[in-house]
């Protein structure tokens, strides 16, 4: 998300993600608070998506110059650090001492559900990135939900990183499909009817019957998050017997 030749310091990006009292800044303006220019920032990437966040246009949304949110974000790689941490706390921190697939199905329902409120998120850079307060938690949280069913450091982390995936994955698949319907004004069930003759000259079942078996069921009009997840936490839980 850095942009060419952007720089960033680290301690200015922990200051902005805890909100932790950074060095006073000359041309702070009155009423005018890195919260502010965070939940602008959010507000146009909802609306328009990260392609069309800039710093001017935050600026403009909130009615100042765009040389006065440097005193508050030191650029838009931070801007978008910090907006993702934001909308993450939207999502409910899951209870280390409840049942283990209740809290991880509640937890991933959550993720599936901040991913298609705020597309975005799915464009926004995980590695070398540092973490705020709201992802911290909530990482913590299903770390101690592997700790309290019994499993060991390496699978406490490797539990993490498969729901994180396994929600992630699908969400990119399902809003780019939500999107591409939005851009053409069909549905996807409508795209691929209208799309029928062609595609069936190609695929047939002589050639493909697996496929065409599935595409005759319906089943591709499903978005099969239920059922995915429902299969990670089985794996889950028969690693889990296997200790």
């Amino acid at each position: 998300m850095a942009e060419k030749n952007e720089r960033r310091d680290p301690a200015r990006t922990m200051t902005l993600l805890w909100r932790t009292p950074g060095e006073p800044g000359r041309g702070r303006r009155p009423g005018l608070t890195a919260d502010a220019v965070v939940a602008a920032g959010i507000e146009l990437a909802d609306e328009a998506g990260l392609a069309e966040l800039s710093m001017r246009r935050v600026a403009e949304r909130l009615g100042v110059g765009t040389m006065s949110l440097y005193t508050y974000v030191q650029n838009k790689a931070d801007l978008v650090a910090a907006m993702r941490d934001q909308v993450v706390g939207e999502v409910a921190v899951p209870d280390p001492a409840g049942p283990w697939r209740d809290e991880l199905t509640g937890y991933a329902r959550g993720l599936w559900t901040l991913m298609h409120r705020h597309p975005w998120l799915l464009g926004t850079p995980i590695a070398h990135e540092l973490a705020g307060p709201n992802e911290t938690v909530r990482m913590d949280a299903v770390l101690a939900i592997g700790a309290a069913a019994g499993l060991s450091e390496p699978d406490m982390l490797g539990v993490y990183l498969l729901v994180d995936a396994y929600v992630r994955g699908l969400a990119w698949i399902s809003v780019d499909t939500q999107q591409a319907s939005a851009r053409s004004g069909m549905s996807e069930v409508e795209w691929w009817a209208d799309k029928e003759a062609l595609v069936n000259a190609y695929v047939t079942p002589a050639r493909f019957p697996a496929m065409t078996a599935v595409a005759a069921s319906g089943a591709f009009a499903l978005d099969g998050f239920e059922f995915g997840l429902a299969r990670v936490l089985d794996g889950i839980a028969a690693h889990l017997d296997s200790l």
